[in-house]
């Protein structure tokens, strides 16, 4: 099986790590952020950057499960609101930028529009998979040492029903990880299951074997 960006995190979930605790100190703003990240890693991760962002801002998800799942993906270290930015426009700013950089560093014929959805037919078993943790997300916000982000469960709905099935999934498990429930070994294993169906490399989704209770 080919493993999809070399079989490790990438997208806009991949993008929104490089938001850590010191990126204003280190880059000074988010664009620098977003330019950094085309120094720092290889062309196809900039490429799977674009890719996410030009399905998510060509959908009908609303303008509010954007901000939502890119406060989850930055852990709340960039909340585009506050940063006087709204969620569309962060994506276009990403599309216009990352365009940019792989027109001028691969060669004609370089992605300029994101290629057909193929994994449509998978979007009820996330949507399944989302539906099952939903109740236990909600409960992890209640915890002061967790930093929930508002809107999640319906915002990775909206993900998943109108842009892309498997970008919604990469933030679940991105959500997961941030607040939480643990999973059993049996959702465990259909996470293991999607992430073939969605060609990721092994790694990807067995990064997150520690939420097994």
């Amino acid at each position: 099986m080919t493993e999809r960006y070399g079989g490790m995190e990438f997208g806009l979930p991949h993008l929104a790590r490089a938001f850590h605790r010191y990126w204003r100190e280190e880059e000074g703003s988010d664009v620098d952020v977003l330019m950094a990240y085309t120094v720092d890693m290889p062309a196809y991760k900039v490429e799977a950057a674009l890719i996410d962002a030009l399905r998510l801002a060509d959908s009908d998800v609303p303008t509010w499960a954007i901000e939502a799942l890119w406060s989850l993906g930055t852990e709340q270290l960039h909340v585009l609101r506050d940063e006087g930015r709204e969620g569309r426009d962060w994506l276009r700013l990403v599309i216009r930028l990352y365009r940019e950089h792989l027109l001028a560093e691969a060669p004609p014929g370089s992605l300029t529009s994101a290629p057909p959805n193929a994994y449509v037919h998978l979007t009820g078993a996330v949507l399944d998979e989302i539906l099952l943790v939903s109740n236990g997300m909600l409960n992890g916000s209640l915890s002061p040492q967790r930093r929930y982000v508002p809107g999640v469960v319906p915002a990775l709905e909206q993900v998943a029903a109108y842009a892309c099935p498997d970008l919604a999934f990469r933030f679940l498990l991105r959500a997961l990880t941030a607040f939480g429930p643990g999973i059993s070994q049996g959702q465990y294993e259909r996470y293991v299951a999607l992430g073939e169906k969605f060609e990721y490399g092994e790694f990807l989704v067995q990064g997150y074997e520690h939420l097994v209770d």
